[in-house]
């Protein structure tokens, strides 16, 4: 039986439990009355109850700690990669060409190799510029505060270069 089935039914034996003690009550107390009409009022009033309990949501316990899932369950992508997901779509499909997509990129490859050689780019960049590239050393080279340059026109780079450099990350 499912849930919802379940939980109708209750509602009904509820329904039912309230309309037999009701029309009990009154035969106890020898008041003419009309058996099926307290059944019906029951039954509306146990609905209001429910409909008033519903709407003021008090079966929901709320907790002091949340559980933050991961973005979407069903590929697998977790928020982190949506974030680059959405970055490199804004990329391709933008009227204006920006260099945000280079920026992410340029700073995953800064971490990855941070990860796997234990060094940062600016402790060795001899060594590290042949593991990265020649594209992907130019763009760790650059500073955050040197990136914003407004006469310069940006590069739209297309899925295959940006492919390639990521594939170059993955590969270090």
């Amino acid at each position: 039986m499912k849930a919802t089935t379940r939980a109708w039914v209750g509602r009904g034996v509820v329904a039912v439990l309230v309309a037999v003690a009701a029309n009990a009550v009154l035969s106890g107390l020898a008041i003419q009355h009309d058996a099926a009409l307290v059944a019906l009022l029951a039954a509306a009033t146990v609905a209001a109850v429910l409909l008033t309990l519903t709407a003021l949501d008090v079966n929901t316990q709320t907790s002091w700690t949340v559980h933050r899932g991961p973005a979407r369950l069903e590929t697998g992508e977790d928020t982190r990669t949506a974030m680059y997901r959405h970055v490199v779509d804004v990329h391709l499909t933008s009227l204006d060409a920006d260099d945000t997509i280079v920026w992410q990129i340029a700073d995953l490859g800064r971490q990855r190799v941070r990860q796997l050689h234990g060094r940062w780019y600016d402790e060795s960049p001899e060594q590290l510029a042949d593991v990265l590239g020649p594209q992907l050393a130019d763009w760790v080279t650059r500073d955050r505060r040197h990136r914003y340059e407004p006469d310069t026109r940006h590069q739209r780079y297309t899925v295959r270069q940006l492919g390639e450099v990521v594939r170059r990350i993955e590969e270090l």
